[in-house]
């Protein structure tokens, strides 16, 4: 049997995907964890075969294919992908982004462009929002920091909610992705059903996570279940085709990038 390096990320939002592979780790898989850019780093060099990456890079890179139905996602807020800033956001100068986002800084360059028409600096830092707003107007916050760490500023931006006004779409955040040709049905099998086993235990993920996070457990559950979308249907397609579009088009993305969809590979 194949041995499967599967890649995941450490946030709330990823933990209905990969809860149970965690617990019980299928024969053959070793788990690693990354920030989304560390993912794309390791699918890029190839020491990780499948993984929780972010749809940026699933774009970009055309050696990786999306695993079909599989999304990361939200169609309107998202709450945990968040832009903080001291002034206006059709007047801020420079933009520190969150080094370990990708698909959150690009949306972050296509909002303030398209929706408030601000074109500034950007620059990459660790996240840590004091220090970061001590160097640039606003911060991009991703995942669990956006969520816990949100700085006191006068204007604050969802960027889920700011590409949902934009396009009228979903915005898909990350997508289970594979190398091409490390990827088989008895990977697809384990990711469903691992996502399966999650979404029907929504209650018990709340739960070990407000320990973990200090949060109360109906604000984790309503996360999860209610702003959180987790399967790409027809209209997440569209927006995640759309992101793309503008991406490219503002020179984010390379030419050659697309929607790649793993094709399907038996079991050998």
């Amino acid at each position: 049997m194949k041995t499967t390096v599967l890649g995941c990320l450490p946030y709330l939002n990823v933990r209905p995907l990969i809860r149970s592979i965690e617990r019980r780790p299928p024969e053959g898989y070793e788990l690693v964890y990354d920030t989304p850019s560390g993912l794309a780093e390791r699918l890029r060099e190839g020491s990780c075969d499948i993984a929780a990456v972010s749809s940026f890079e699933a774009l970009a890179n055309p050696q990786l294919e999306i695993i079909p139905g599989f999304a990361i996602a939200s169609d309107g807020p998202v709450t945990s992908v968040m832009l903080f800033s001291r002034k206006p956001f059709a007047g801020v100068g420079r933009v520190a982004l969150d080094t370990g986002s990708l698909s959150g800084a690009a949306l972050t360059r296509i909002v303030l462009a398209d929706l408030f028409g601000a074109r500034p600096e950007f620059v990459r830092l660790e996240p840590y929002p004091a220090e970061m707003l001590s160097l640039a107007d606003a911060c991009l916050l991703i995942g669990n920091n956006a969520i816990l760490h949100a700085p006191d500023v006068p204007h604050v931006l969802d960027l889920g909610a700011a590409w949902k006004e934009l396009t009228g779409l979903p915005f898909v955040f990350g997508v289970w992705a594979a190398r091409k040709g490390r990827a088989d049905g008895r990977d697809v099998a384990i990711l469903e059903e691992a996502r399966r086993a999650g979404l029907r235990d929504l209650n018990g993920i709340a739960r070990e996570e407000s320990i973990n996070l200090g949060l109360p457990p109906g604000q984790i559950l309503r996360y999860l279940a209610e702003t959180m979308v987790y399967e790409m249907g027809e209209r997440e397609l569209e927006g995640l085709r759309e992101f793309c579009r503008r991406a490219t088009a503002g020179g984010l993305l390379p030419p050659g990038a697309a929607v790649r969809l793993w094709q399907g590979k038996e079991v050998v």
